[in-house]
């Protein structure tokens, strides 16, 4: 039974395969290609913005004297170092705010009370007196540069320049401009300068200094005098002080100077300041005359020559004084990007130059083989130079340097002896 369903299942299968061997095949419907979309516009691109660097402002402030866009002696040489300086770094642009140098509304005023009162409009930078520099620097007002100027900076100085810019035994200051005085002379009057009292007076020849002094206690002359022959301004506890001994041998050197005829009580009495000397001695009286530098270096001819000022030993000596670039800022980021201002400032061929056109002698060495003087000429100044040394306190002076100018009053005018002038003003340090 089993083989009878399983035979007449593969004749069913056999006739099923048969039917359809005959039919015809049906072709399947295929979908029409869809249609192509419309071409997308193609996007216009959006430009990147280029970014660009963060410009960063240095403030600098510098008294009227030196400012960069005055009329005065070298504002534009340094107005020009300025936009030199801001091509090398375009990424640093300077301000530079001018102010009166001294008393109320001054440099160091300002920044007294922008410290107090509105810290964020203080500069990085600020160009004070030398004098003022002990005070803003014992004031929290500037910061100490030792760490900052490299050490062959520091060794190029001049000896009054590092001195000029020390305060409480730190670098607080670099000189950009310095004044001293020197002397000038005829050389077709003096085949040689003097060096010495006694070459002064033998034979004599016709000295002119500002023994009418009227723009501070004393005049430079006399305190060079009296310094180079031993003298000092203060005692052992810091108090005013003068030296009678020194006193009278520098008033019996001026008193020979007067009988012999070098010295003419009536002309330099009335001789104010060390510029109203030069005038005159450009003006034709005179075979030597105290001239600051600043005056004789842009001012000389080939009619007068440089010499140090004739001392009790004939060794050099000069009184500095200066303009001191010193450092704002407090943040080790801000004091980088300043000193790349101050180091292009100081730099020996740009300070070199700067000084020369402006009338101020430079602090390194290495400004000074930049002036554009004689070989003779630099060694001139390079003497004077290397001997000059700050001006004492100014309130010492104040009491010493007005005593010391009566006492020198006194013996021009033949009131009174040498010994006698000289006893009087030290007693009246005493009163």
């Amino acid at each position: 039974m089993r083989s009878h369903v399983t035979l007449s299942v593969w004749l069913l299968l056999a006739l099923a395969l048969a039917g359809c061997a005959g039919l015809t095949p049906t072709t399947a419907s295929v979908p029409p290609p869809p249609l192509p979309s419309p071409p997308r516009p193609t996007p216009t691109p959006t430009p990147t913005p280029e970014l660009k660097p963060m410009i960063v402002t240095l403030e600098l402030w510098m008294p009227e004297e030196l400012g960069p866009y005055g009329d005065k002696p070298g504002a534009d040489l340094l107005a020009q170092q300025l936009d030199d300086f801001s091509k090398a770094y375009p990424d640093v642009q300077v301000e530079v705010i001018v102010k009166k140098a001294h008393g109320r509304g001054g440099l160091l005023d300002f920044l007294r009370s922008a410290r107090d009162a509105a810290p964020s409009v203080l500069p990085d930078l600020v160009v004070l007196d030398a004098a003022e520099l002990e005070t803003a620097a014992g004031s929290g007002l500037i910061q100490p540069l030792d760490g900052l100027l490299s050490p062959a900076e520091m060794a190029d100085r001049f000896p009054f320049a590092a001195a000029l810019g020390t305060a409480n035994g730190q670098t607080f200051g670099f000189v950009v401009g310095a004044d001293m005085e020197h002397l000038a002379y005829r050389p077709a009057l003096l085949a040689s300068p003097p060096l010495s009292w006694t070459q002064m007076v033998s034979p004599p020849v016709p000295f002119l200094f500002p023994a009418g002094e009227r723009g501070q206690p004393v005049d430079d002359a006399t305190l060079i005098q009296y310094l180079a022959a031993g003298g000092t301004f203060t005692d052992p506890a810091g108090k005013p002080w003068l030296d009678q001994a020194v006193m009278v041998s520098v008033f019996g050197f001026y008193s020979a100077c007067v009988s012999s005829g070098t010295i003419s009580p009536t002309v330099v009495l009335n001789i104010a300041d060390a510029d109203q000397a030069w005038e005159r001695f450009r003006a034709g009286e005179g075979a030597m005359v105290v001239v600051r530098a600043g005056r004789y270096w842009p001012e000389a001819d080939e009619t007068v020559a440089a010499a140090p000022i004739p001392t009790y030993s004939g060794q050099s000596l000069s009184i500095a004084r200066g303009w001191v670039i010193a450092m704002v800022a407090g943040d080790p980021a801000r004091q980088s990007l300043a000193m790349l201002l101050l180091d292009w400032l100081i730099a020996p061929d740009h300070n070199g130059q700067w000084t020369q056109a402006a009338g101020y002698v430079p602090a390194t060495h290495g400004a000074l083989r930049i002036w554009n003087v004689s070989s003779v000429d630099h060694e001139t100044l390079r003497r004077v130079m290397e001997a000059a040394i700050p001006a004492p306190q100014p309130e010492v002076m104040a009491t010493a340097g007005v005593a010391m100018q009566e006492a020198l009053d006194a013996v021009l005018r033949r009131r009174t002896s040498s010994e006698e002038a000289a006893a009087a003003a030290v007693a009246s340090l005493g009163r």
